[in-house]
């Protein structure tokens, strides 16, 4: 993942008018769109601004588009920014994958495409479409990606788009996206939530809108939670209930699944003639109440995550095709006194608001948006004693920067290796490890005197540079982190919920963890100064003592009591106040011997 630092923007150079296109690259469709003075155009293929997400083997060629040929390789979004081990645990039966390696492969034509290229195989076939209606090649584009997702999956849809020679513009979240759409075309102001449940992903972001300026108080979702999974419910019944689709493959039942729940968007009762299959509205709901639950439960996390009353909310924006289903409504509308606000095409409102952000950021619009998202979760390093220590907290708007002040913990360290992490937890273990570089030629000063200013800068992108300089001499090096996995979406959740569910004993974790390190420095001040200067002013008896006394703190880090150290650690310090004075008097006598009183004073 090759990260990019943030430029000053007052020196940026203005951007050339340019055929520049709005992008919601989907796990089930795709839509390319371009934005003209705030009308959105869509280029439609086959009649249908929805392309699928689809690539397939004909003839020896890697096609795009909707196909009934088995090798087809379906919904990779969900495979982007993941390691072969993440996605050896999802059980993913459709793909004929390639695991051997850190990055998993799918196999195509005899070829082996990373989840990267196989976007990019889609993208460039979304910038053709709009090649023909237009007759121009695309020169930029706003893609937009879930609010969930990580560094380093957004690092791959940014890779994708690179190698389909497209230059990004900016990425932004669909919720983000969404929100553009309705506050452009309504000219809103307020706090809004976006509810965004598509083919392959889910999504809640709650947004502050005033003046033209996005800001996003909170986000949660999952990447594995969509329409395709509601297909799949509705498959395994009808494998259960109706005798003729036994022997249906995967693929054909999916699409009979797909066009049943079609057809319950608007009717009571959906009807399949030719496997004699007849399923109510009220069955439907009672298949997939469990996934819209979880949903449910989703927005009700982002609405407390971001602070706001539910009084304080005017709308919730439907937003994706799922969204369409009844029960959405009668659940929302059940749980939640919120305005729903569903006017525009929940399949089109993402790319629409991709395409207007396309415009203004192409220098084609004379209007301005600022957008502001957050951090789903929190970057730090990790520090001695294996604790992490946030340098920028979950939910800060980006793009931001931040600093920390660290220094070292031996006498005479000329170098630091710094472990960037992202996550909640206090233990370094429960995070997640970005990348680690080493800060060479810190100047071999006594432990404590160095001051090493580690700065972590995310781009509008969500994208991460971190760098760490020594003050005194000014030495400055800076990380480019190239992971081999990706975090999961299951995983972030995992981490918010367990960070959440363990807080005190994180807090509990961290004092004794600050505690040992404390011990252990004041354990290696007093050994390294025996070794100095203790057979000179220190007795058998006197050492003996101090000698004991760090045993007894030894012991009592072995334990791990927290109030046994911080007793053991006042007991050394008690036991040693007479050696650290004669110490000080010692260094006293060694500067004056031999001076003139008038060369001291």
């Amino acid at each position: 993942m090759a990260l990019i630092q943030i430029s000053d923007p007052d020196s940026s150079p203005s951007i050339k008018k340019q055929f520049s296109v709005g992008i919601d690259l989907g796990t089930s469709n795709s839509l390319i769109a371009e934005s003209i003075n705030k009308k959105v155009t869509f280029f439609k293929n086959d009649k249908s601004e929805l392309i699928p997400s689809v690539v397939y083997e004909s003839k020896k060629k890697i096609l795009v588009g909707d196909t009934k040929e088995s090798q087809s390789v379906k919904s990779i979004k969900r495979l982007m920014g993941l390691s072969s081990q993440e996605v050896s645990s999802l059980n993913i039966n459709n793909l004929n994958l390639d695991l051997t390696k850190d990055l998993p492969y799918v196999i195509i034509n005899d070829q082996k495409k990373s989840a990267a290229e196989i976007s990019s195989i889609i993208l460039s076939h979304l910038c053709d479409i709009a090649k023909k209606h237009k007759n121009l090649s695309v020169e930029s584009a706003v893609i937009t990606v879930p609010a969930y997702f990580n560094d380093v999956q957004r690092q791959a849809t940014k890779l994708a788009a690179e190698i389909a020679n497209i230059k990004v513009l900016r990425l932004i979240s669909e919720p983000t996206a969404a929100a553009i759409a309705y506050g452009i075309d309504d000219t809103k102001e307020g706090n809004f939530v976006v509810y965004d449940f598509g083919g392959g992903t889910f999504d809640v972001s709650v947004l502050s809108i005033k003046k033209g300026v996005y800001k996003v108080l909170s986000t949660k979702g999952d990447t594995y939670l969509g329409g395709d999974d509601i297909d799949s419910l509705i498959s395994k019944h009808l494998v259960k209930k109706f005798k003729k689709t036994e022997n249906l493959s995967v693929g054909e039942l999916l699409s009979i699944s797909k066009d049943i729940k079609h057809q319950l968007y608007e009717n009571d009762v959906a009807i399949n003639d030719m496997y004699d299959i007849s399923i109510t509205l009220e069955d439907f709901n009672k298949i997939i109440s469990s996934l819209i639950d979880r949903t449910i439960d989703i927005l009700d996390a982002a609405i407390t995550d971001s602070s706001l009353l539910r009084e304080d909310i005017q709308n919730i924006i439907l937003v994706g095709g799922s969204s369409r289903l009844k029960i959405i409504k009668d659940k929302i509308k059940e749980k939640y006194t919120i305005s729903i606000l569903d006017h525009l095409n929940p399949d089109t409102v993402v790319a629409s608001g991709a395409a207007i952000q396309a415009e203004i950021l192409s220098g084609n619009s004379k209007d301005d948006l600022l957008l502001l998202d957050v951090l789903p979760l929190s970057l730090g390093i990790e520090t001695y004693g294996g604790l992490s220590e946030k340098v920028i907290s979950r939910n800060t708007p980006i793009p931001t920067s931040s600093e920390k002040t660290f220094t070292t913990f031996k006498d005479g360290q000329t170098k630091m290796m710094i472990n960037v992490v992202q996550g909640e937890r206090e233990d370094v273990s429960a995070c997640i490890s970005l990348g680690e570089f080493t800060l060479l030629d810190i100047p071999p000063l006594v432990a404590g005197a160095a001051r090493i200013i580690v700065k972590f800068q995310v781009d509008a992108d969500g994208l991460l540079t971190v760098s760490a300089r020594e003050q005194t001499v000014n030495k400055e090096t800076l990380i480019q982190i190239k992971p081999s996995h990706g975090l999961s979406p299951d995983k972030i959740q995992e981490m918010l919920s367990s960070s959440n569910a363990l807080a005190e004993e994180d807090k509990n974790y961290r004092l004794l963890k600050e505690n040992i390190v404390e011990a252990e420095r004041a354990i290696y001040a007093i050994e390294e100064a025996i070794k100095t200067d203790g057979k000179d002013l220190l007795n058998t008896d006197e050492l003996t003592k101090i000698n004991d006394s760090i045993s007894y703190l030894k012991k009592a880090v072995i334990n791990n009591d927290v109030n046994e150290i911080k007793d053991a650690i006042s007991k050394l310090e008690n036991t040693c106040e007479f050696y650290v004075e004669r110490r000080m008097n010692n260094s006293i006598k060694s500067l004056i011997a031999g001076k003139d009183i008038n060369d001291i004073i």
